[in-house]
């Protein structure tokens, strides 16, 4: 992994990353891997940290070790709500240092691996957290997320029909058609009760913003259901969510520090992290009626573990540019 060559690094454009990213099956791989290592000490990941600036507006950097792949990384993130301005929601960057050396190896574009490092982180949480026979899955709203999490749900479980719920109707009928080319029976729902009730799987990943609405109780859930809260839980009435049988995050250091300052409205404990989910060291599903919700407001393990992939890749088939420092 040590291609460093004498005073340059290798930069990857978005486009590059997105013909060298794994598949989503590939990916949840990767981020179990690298969660299971993180439980026995072998990588490392601080709570993400920068400005908010407006309720939807914020700049986060986060950083990870990842002693296996001999590397050091970090994902600078800055979200802004850009539609009127003809930009892109999400704009990230992110830097991989080798170990040993701190020189770094690799620059590249982090939009794309920022869009599936939450299915992927979500995925692996589902293998310990939702039924293995789960077909029905929803989505609110009905974007980048929802698609990213579509493919990546459909790689495990025996999908087949998907519910769609966004804050615009045509939005969510753009996504049922897509999820109709895809061969799922798909529906488009107007009522937040219709898009939790009697579903397997629940996706939700609401944008940070000013005018947010709590539109989902989770007293809805059916028995057995799961939720992979891409939003931090801010679709749900999160005061009610110790109800449920079974509630995680992806680390619980980063979801404590989140909770004290208001990012994350549930300020109570885990019955588990993905760290030890990925490791054993907590069971995760024990009966088919417990209900589980993952609470993930994404920890840097993940996109460094992915972008470390794609480096590697990059370098067995000579993509990128070589820059100078």
């Amino acid at each position: 992994m040590n291609d460093t060559a004498a005073g340059t690094f290798l930069y990857l454009s978005g486009a590059e990353v997105e013909a060298l990213l794994p598949a989503p099956l590939d990916c949840a791989d990767a981020v179990e891997a690298a969660f299971r290592t993180l439980a026995g000490g072998g990588a490392a990941s601080v709570p993400k940290n920068g400005f908010d600036v407006t309720p939807s507006t914020f700049f986060h950097a986060m950083p990870a070790r990842y002693n296996a792949r001999g590397e050091i990384g970090v994902k600078w993130i800055g979200t802004a709500l850009n539609a009127e301005r003809g930009l892109p929601h999400i704009n990230a960057m992110i830097v991989l240092n080798d170990i040993e050396t701190a020189v770094v190896k690799a620059i590249m574009d982090g939009t794309v691996i920022t869009a599936i490092r939450p299915a992927a982180v979500g995925l692996a949480a589902a293998r310990k957290l939702a039924r293995p026979d789960s077909s029905r899955i929803s989505f609110y709203p009905c974007g980048v997320q929802a698609l990213a999490n579509l493919e990546a749900f459909a790689t495990s479980f025996p999908i087949r029909e998907v519910t769609c719920l966004s804050r615009r109707v045509e939005t969510a009928e753009g996504f049922a058609a897509e999820a109709r080319r895809r061969g799922f029976q798909a529906n488009v729902v107007t009522d937040p009760r219709r898009a939790v009730e009697g579903q397997d799987i629940v996706v939700s990943s609401a944008p940070r913003a000013a005018d947010l609405v709590r539109i989902f109780d989770p007293a809805w859930l059916s028995p057995g259901a799961f939720v992979t809260g891409v939003d931090l839980g801010r679709a749900w009435q999160c005061r009610d969510l110790r109800q449920l049988e079974l509630l995680a995050t992806d680390n619980h250091a980063q979801s404590r520090e989140a909770a004290a300052t208001g990012i994350i409205s549930w300020i109570g404990e885990y019955d588990a992290d993905l760290s030890e989910l990925a490791s054993g060291a907590h069971p995760g599903r024990t009966s088919p009626e417990q209900r589980a919700f993952f609470l993930h407001p994404g920890l840097g393990l993940g996109d460094v573990a992915i972008a470390s992939q794609v480096f590697e890749r990059a370098v067995e088939r000579k993509v990128g540019t070589r820059l100078p420092r």
